[in-house]
């Protein structure tokens, strides 16, 4: 899917920040081994939200640069990152159809990521822009899990999916637009562009959540952000803590979760 629309995350940094899990360690340690990350390299996130894959990837590079097209989005992972000490990481405005403008300003980068953000961009050009921007021995990281609420079945998500449609109606929505899923994959996007050399990462586990992470988490997508809900957010969440009040009367919930990976090399 590619989307040009601006506002799919307005209002949803300070939930973002907080709220969207991280990344386990594991897959950060095979992320610097493969791509031999020994702190000398640069490396970009492209679409870094709040910084999740940036911040923890900063210390096994010179510098890090995170790209986001929402401002708020920045601010935040500044402001975690002076929070955990980090002095590495310029924070850059804009988005994959910025990258051949900012490309000489950007420089060449080892390692460029792009975790939860791939799929809104125009894959086909973001790769041919990141061709030239990527030195000959280095790479693309593309990383996530499975959407929480609407792409993982189970009793407590189809609830949660219910109170979402009574307050925002029955279509996913994303910004001001509605969500289409993609009509192609990223190991087939990756198989014609020049990182064609692929491995797939991926690490199945179990998360259990309270309902504060699950309003919070919901806050910071592009499908249930504040900004959406406007007025209707108190009542929204009423319903919504009432609901999994129901489910779970000791305050928590389990999910499966599998983190998605895909390393790709020129061949």
């Amino acid at each position: 899917m590619t989307t040009h629309m601006t506002d799919l995350f307005a209002g949803a940094a300070w939930y973002y920040a907080r709220y969207r899990p991280g990344y386990p360690e594991s897959f950060r340690r095979h992320v610097v081994a493969r791509f031999a990350l020994d702190g000398t390299q640069r490396l970009l996130d492209l679409g870094c939200g709040s910084g999740q894959l940036a911040l923890p990837l900063a210390a096994h590079v010179v510098e890090a640069v995170g790209m986001d097209p929402e401002p708020e989005m920045l601010a935040e992972g500044a402001a975690q990152a002076a929070a955990r000490g980090i002095s590495n990481v310029r924070w850059v405005r804009g988005g994959d159809r910025d990258l051949d403008r900012l490309k000489d300003d950007l420089g060449m980068f080892h390692l460029v990521t792009m975790g939860r953000s791939f799929h809104w961009m125009d894959w086909p050009a973001t790769l041919r822009s990141l061709d030239a921007m990527i030195e000959t021995t280095g790479g693309i990281v593309l990383a996530g899990e499975n959407e929480r609420i609407w792409e993982v079945p189970g009793i407590w998500q189809e609830a949660v999916r219910a109170v979402i449609q009574r307050w925002l109606g029955p279509s996913r929505r994303a910004g001001s637009g509605t969500y289409a899923p993609p009509d192609d994959s990223f190991e087939a996007a990756l198989a014609r562009s020049a990182f064609a050399r692929m491995e797939r990462y991926a690490l199945p586990f179990r998360r259990t959540v309270t309902a504060d992470e699950i309003v919070g988490y919901l806050y910071s997508t592009s499908y249930c952000s504040p900004a959406l809900l406007g007025n209707h957010r108190a009542a929204f969440e009423a319903d919504l803590r009432e609901t999994l009040r129901t489910l779970a009367p000791d305050g928590s919930v389990t999910e499966p979760v599998e983190l998605g990976a895909y390393l790709a090399w020129r061949p």
